[in-house]
């Protein structure tokens, strides 16, 4: 099934921004959606994090897997994501690749990845694009148990 929406109806505004100081990223792109009134973005970020929860969502069982916690530095090498509306309120949608120095992996680093549920930024770098217009809302999708995007199926 394919679901699409021309959401991009009035304008695009483009930000670039830093979290430090231990800031949550997912509550800091929240209380930036409400303080500049944003309904649908995207982002891309890097930097350094202090700490990151990964979890993963089992499709065939349609469960959360027990999340995994990295407390230690960690790199960003390539952050992205999604800002939309969950009941009425901005729901931010982030997947990281991280590295970390480790003496036991090949070459001394180790690359992680996944859905964020959470990370702690330590200097995070981020450029994020507002797309005007429609709200995207997110809705139970009942074929995969998930909060999807809201969008009229072709």
């Amino acid at each position: 099934m394919i679901s699409l929406s021309h959401i991009n109806t009035q304008s695009t505004r483009v930000f670039m921004g830093t979290l430090t100081n231990g800031e949550a990223i997912h509550d800091a792109f929240a209380q930036i959606a409400f303080a500049q009134n944003i309904h649908a973005a995207t982002f891309e970020m890097l930097g350094g994090l202090t700490e990151v929860e990964f979890t993963e969502y089992d499709f065939i069982n349609k469960t959360r897997k027990p999340p995994l916690i990295f407390a230690r530095p960690l790199e960003i090498l390539s952050g992205h994501g999604t800002i939309s509306r969950l009941n009425n309120e901005p729901h931010t949608h982030t997947h990281l690749t991280l590295s970390f120095r480790d003496e036991s992996a090949p070459n001394g680093i180790s690359i992680i990845g996944g859905h964020a549920a959470r990370a702690i930024a330590f200097a995070v770098e981020f450029t994020l694009t507002v797309y005007d217009g429609v709200p995207v809302n997110r809705a139970m999708h009942e074929g995969t148990g998930l909060q999807l995007w809201d969008l009229p199926t072709l």
